[in-house]
């Protein structure tokens, strides 16, 4: 504030509905907002870019757009607004509200409106917009400038700030009577307002986990990691972290997938942490043992995945595994079979991946040792997986959308994260940087990713490896007998990876084998700006490699 005492006045939309929403949420702390090219989101467009201490990204989809905005909420852990018209480009911001509400990441959707007598009436991109969202948001509210206070305006913003900062996605949906383009003076107030905080942490141990939990199986799924001192080593407890956690340890085997099928010590309590995992199988296998199961974290409460779920221990995770440890002895025998598991599947990886010729497989074993990064994002659902076949060796943020696990949104998002990196390094040189590791079909699918963002960000790298398809399909059991698998499930892209990244204005390099990737991989990270590595790999060759590879694991583990 100026030390005169005189309060800077900005331009801000006539219409109070947008003005006292953005006003409001700039005062919680909002900084960031998505904007797309809109008539009816005039007044939203005016009062948000109005607003000098909003940083606004106009990114033409809205489908993008809303994750862009989810990517953007990851490094601060506090919302970004997404801005749309209208019609079917609010039913669009879906995918993303989706997304944030299973990934239990911040997020605010706000979509402009008609007025509600318009609805059903037959005008053009009209849609039931009220409630839109009721399955996947924390919150959602529609408010009509014209039936409440701005008092009321400013409650629900500050409800719907403080629901999305919880983890999830708020909805926000504002009718609008024409004229939408005037404007007038608003001040700008820079001190944040107090929004409700979460209670203090609670590191009780259940009674449960004290009757039953001297073999207490660990199993972390994702998590947002932006601290460091989430992600860290934990020593101790054995189970199964999943690399997206941010938690590894000498008895946690980081790859849902590897848990070993009969363990001669059997659990007798499960603690999640973090999204449900993504093996089927193992979820399979817990649900069979009938234990107590406890979800601890501050994301709310715990996902039922095994039919099991006792109660939810809301407090900060890391903290309560380490009292759990110092107040739960733990059977040793228990643990130490899980460290010698995990002793095992890296001098069996080790053995096996010596031999492994030119592949997915090889291709993400350069890349995961050979990329410096410490934000690496991983699209759905063959890069994920590859992803948790390799030890990290050090402590970096490893992010895919998980929530929902769509491969819709992967690039965006990562393009949201990027630019939140550039906001936070302003007055350096060199923001962190972020590398998409992706497919090609999840890549081409959210092209507007990268296509449709006005502000493409330099610190963004992408590694496309093309394997020519829809390459999950040939690991499962069924598509292949159908006879349907590579016009119906494969699917080969028609538009090539370099032609997608000339069209959307990236610089592009190529590799076909392991001495080309590793060169690609240095000239990568050589480049001032965004660009695109795309590794071909033989699909064929990739399928077999990644079945027998498994196979040999647990092979190995019968022969031993």
């Amino acid at each position: 504030m100026p030390e005169n005492g005189n309060i800077p006045r900005v331009t801000s939309s006539d219409h109070k509905g947008a003005a006292v929403l953005a006003t409001t949420l700039v005062m919680l702390g909002l900084r960031d907002v998505v904007i797309s090219p809109g008539s009816r989101n005039a007044p939203l467009t005016i009062a948000f870019a109005g607003n000098p201490l909003v940083r606004t990204h106009v990114v033409i989809d809205e489908r993008a757009a809303g994750y862009v905005a989810l990517g953007l909420g990851l490094e601060s852990g506090k919302p970004a607004a997404v801005i749309c018209t209208s019609g079917s480009a609010a039913i669009n911001h879906g995918p993303a509200i989706a997304e944030a509400f299973h990934q239990r990441t911040p997020l605010i959707s706000i979509t402009a409106d008609r007025p509600t007598r318009f609805t059903g009436a037959g005008h053009g991109q009209t849609v039931s917009q009220q409630g839109l969202f009721n399955a996947h948001t924390v919150f959602n509210a529609t408010i009509d400038e014209n039936e409440i206070s701005e008092s009321e305006i400013a409650s629900i913003a500050s409800r719907a700030w403080t629901s999305a900062n919880y983890g999830g996605a708020a909805h926000l949906n504002l009718p609008f009577e024409e004229p939408l383009y005037g404007m007038r003076l608003a001040e700008v107030k820079g001190e944040e307002m107090e929004s409700l905080e979460r209670s203090e942490s609670d590191f009780t141990i259940p009674e449960i986990l004290k009757e039953s939990g001297t073999r207490t199986l660990f199993i972390g799924g994702p998590r947002n990691c932006r601290d460091k001192k989430e992600r860290c080593s934990v020593d101790g407890i054995a189970g199964v972290f999943e690399k997206f956690s941010g938690i590894t340890g000498d008895s946690i085997i980081e790859s849902s997938e590897l848990f070993p099928d009969n363990i001669e010590h059997t659990p007798t309590a499960v603690v999640t942490m973090g999204s449900p995992i993504m093996s089927k199988r193992l979820r399979k296998q817990i649900s069979k043992l009938g234990v107590p199961h406890v979800h601890v974290g501050n994301d709310g409460e715990g996902w039922d995945m095994f039919g099991l779920l006792e109660t939810t221990v809301e407090t900060e995770p890391i903290e309560w595994t380490r009292r759990f440890i110092r107040e739960i002895e733990q059977e040793e025998a228990f643990v130490e079979q899980f460290r010698d598991e995990k002793a095992r599947l890296r001098r069996v990886h080790q053995e096996l991946i010596k031999d492994v010729e030119w592949s997915d497989l090889l291709a993400f074993e350069i890349i995961l040792r050979t990329v410096t990064d410490d934000r690496l994002h991983f699209a759905n659902s063959t890069s994920v997986r590859y992803a948790m076949l390799y030890e990290s060796g050090k402590h970096r943020v490893f992010h895919a959308n998980r929530g929902v696990a769509g491969i819709d949104g992967c690039t965006s998002t990562a393009v949201g994260h990027a630019l939140a990196l550039c906001r936070i390094a302003e007055n350096k040189d060199n923001p962190k940087s972020v590398t998409l590791i992706t497919g090609d079909v999840a890549f081409l699918y959210d092209i507007n990713g990268l296509a449709s963002v006005q502000e493409v960000p330099s610190n963004l790298k992408i590694i496309v490896v093309n394997n020519g398809g829809g390459d999950i399909f040939k690991w499962l059991d069924g598509p292949e007998k159908t006879g349907l698998l590579d016009k119906f499930f494969t699917t080969k892209p028609k538009t090539s990876i370099k032609a997608a990244a000339h069209f959307c204005g990236v610089a592009y390099f190529c590799a076909e084998d392991l001495e080309s990737t590793e060169k690609g991989i240095g000239d990568l990270g050589k480049i001032d700006g965004a660009a695109i590595l795309e590794i071909s790999t033989p699909p064929e060759i990739s399928a077999i490699t990644y079945t027998k590879y498994l196979r040999e694991l647990r092979l190995t583990r019968e022969h031993e």
